[in-house]
């Protein structure tokens, strides 16, 4: 098992040096899930700090998830398996603080998108369950009522793309498309009013009939024929700016949320 080599603090911030080097160790292995860390007052000796700069840095590091304290005679702190809800809840913070720093374009975000989704529809193909089925068609026919305002519509499609990825039974996928989900209702204010919603319907309708025929070639096939459409879609909008140019930052926001959660089921 690899063992803990402290490395010297710097003159600020002890507590969150402490912390950061624990989480790097459990990352690395030296503590597997279970496993007791050191008690305060030995982390406290080893980094050469008073014991309520070590406490403060296992409550840094316990606000991860990664670890979890206990009392009593057998209590301490302990290694946890971070949640998964968790997880996309954090990422969903400094994912959104990221597009809000400028520097991500849409071009980004389709280019993403298209990268991981295929892949997702792919998998979906293959793994699906009846339930994951359930939850891919529901959306689709929900979204035929075209009398319902834009925003409820456009909550359903985030509910048909989630349900796929979520089909995929990939976590690292899972999290990863969060951090598009989060932008698209900023990009989706670029087009969303050029949308045939018949169409896009019937778009996503034939991605879900190709999963449920557990066809991993059709899935991907008609997700492209989808793609290409909004693609197409967002250029006429955009006339002659290139999505290149247009930073998250700088579109407005609609009016549904888009913070997906992760199923811990999954």
């Amino acid at each position: 098992m690899t063992s803990f080599e402290p490395e010297q603090l710097g003159r600020r911030n002890a507590s969150g040096q402490i912390a950061r080097q624990l989480r790097n160790a459990i990352s690395q292995g030296v503590w597997q899930p279970g496993e007791r860390l050191p008690t305060e007052q030995e982390l406290a000796d080893t980094f050469d700090v008073a014991r309520a700069t070590a406490r403060e840095g296992l409550k840094l590091l316990s606000a991860t998830g990664l670890v979890v304290s206990a009392r009593g005679s057998n209590g301490g702190t302990f290694v946890s398996l971070p949640d998964a809800t968790h997880v996309a809840e954090q990422l969903s913070d400094a994912i959104q603080l990221w597009y809000r720093a400028g520097n991500v374009s849409v071009h980004d975000v389709d280019e993403a998108r298209w990268v991981l989704e295929m892949h997702c529809v792919e998998l979906a193909a293959r793994r699906r369950t009846d339930a994951d089925l359930a939850a891919i068609r529901r959306p689709v026919e929900a979204s035929r009522d075209l009398t319902m305002d834009m925003a409820a519509w456009l909550d359903l499609d985030l509910e048909f793309h989630t349900a796929i990825t979520r089909a995929a039974k990939n976590k690292i996928l899972e999290l990863a498309m969060t951090s598009v989900h989060l932008a698209r209702p900023a990009t989706n204010s670029v087009f969303v009013e050029y949308l045939d919603r018949t169409l896009v319907t019937e778009q996503h309708d034939a991605i879900y009939r190709a999963i449920a025929a557990s066809d991993p070639q059709g899935a991907q096939t008609a997700f492209q024929r989808h793609v290409t459409y909004l693609d197409q879609t967002r250029r006429e909008a955009l006339d002659d700016t290139s999505a290149a140019d247009v930073l998250v930052a700088t579109l407005p926001e609609l009016g549904h949320s888009a913070v997906v959660e992760t199923d811990p089921s999954s």
